[in-house]
């Protein structure tokens, strides 16, 4: 029912006769292509969000005992943990995108921390450009001390990031480039501590179970619970001058900064 080149596509066996599902995990979602010979019923269920279109023929969609039928061309959403039942009806075929890169995976600690780790080498890199970018910013406005603070933090997280580069290479996991969002130059830079706060404490409520999930893995470990200490050391170090500058005046600070 689909083109050829979709066989290229990793398969996935139910052990359903008639249903041929093919499965491509990106790096933020997973795709389905899915087609069913014959009628084929899926009990209740719920899973992470979903979006489908529909390709051809027809499918029952069934939430709380009310039924909707989906066509050729139709699309439908069903929001995480809706539990819903389906029934594809002899000819169906239907694309989806699950909100979940490991969805129907089997998810163990060991590719949770190797997902970490990867998230690590991105996310890490852009944040070292970005104070990187933030200490010459200061450098130009006389902030000499925040300056190097922050060229200080740069320096640090390239080290991260190198050492996640080679746990990966070790463990035998082939090391992504992948897109990095757009993140904010604050030229103020009592607002951009803020900011810079508030990243480090979304960054360590994530790190923290990233650590607790590689406590098999000492190697791993000691590098992730390295960082996450420096992080909270730095976590720590923002909070004190966001306390500074609310006790001395943002002027004063300034001063102390030149």
């Amino acid at each position: 029912m689909f083109a050829d080149i979709i066989k290229k596509v990793p398969s996935r066996d139910y052990g359903i006769d008639g249903l041929e599902v093919h499965v491509d995990h990106t790096s933020t979602g997973t795709v389905y292509f899915v087609s069913a010979a014959k009628e084929v019923v899926f009990p209740e269920h719920a899973h992470a969000a979903q979006w489908t279109i529909v390709v051809s023929g027809s499918c029952t969609f069934t939430v709380d005992g009310e039924s909707k039928v989906y066509s050729a061309g139709e699309t439908y959403f069903i929001p995480a943990g809706l539990r819903h039942q389906i029934t594809l009806h002899a000819g169906y075929s239907e694309v989806d995108y699950v909100d979940d890169p490991l969805d129907g995976e089997e998810i163990t600690m060991d590719n949770k921390v190797i997902a970490g780790l990867q998230t690590i080498v991105t996310e890490l890199a852009q944040q070292a450009d970005g104070h990187l970018i933030q200490s010459r910013l200061f450098a130009s406005q006389g902030l000499s001390k925040l300056a190097k603070q922050y060229e200080e933090h740069a320096a640090e997280e390239r080290g991260y990031v190198v050492k996640c580069i080679d746990r990966l290479i070790d463990l035998g996991v082939e090391v992504k480039l992948e897109a990095k969002k757009p993140a904010p130059i604050i030229c103020d830079a009592v607002e951009y501590i803020k900011h810079d706060l508030q990243v480090s404490k979304d960054g360590l409520a994530w790190l923290k179970e990233i650590v607790i999930a590689a406590q098999d893995d000492p190697t791993t470990y000691d590098i992730l619970k390295d960082y996450y200490q420096d992080e909270e050391g730095d976590m720590y170090w923002a909070e004190q001058q966001i306390t500074l500058v609310n006790f001395i005046g943002k002027q004063n600070w300034f001063a102390k900064q030149l």
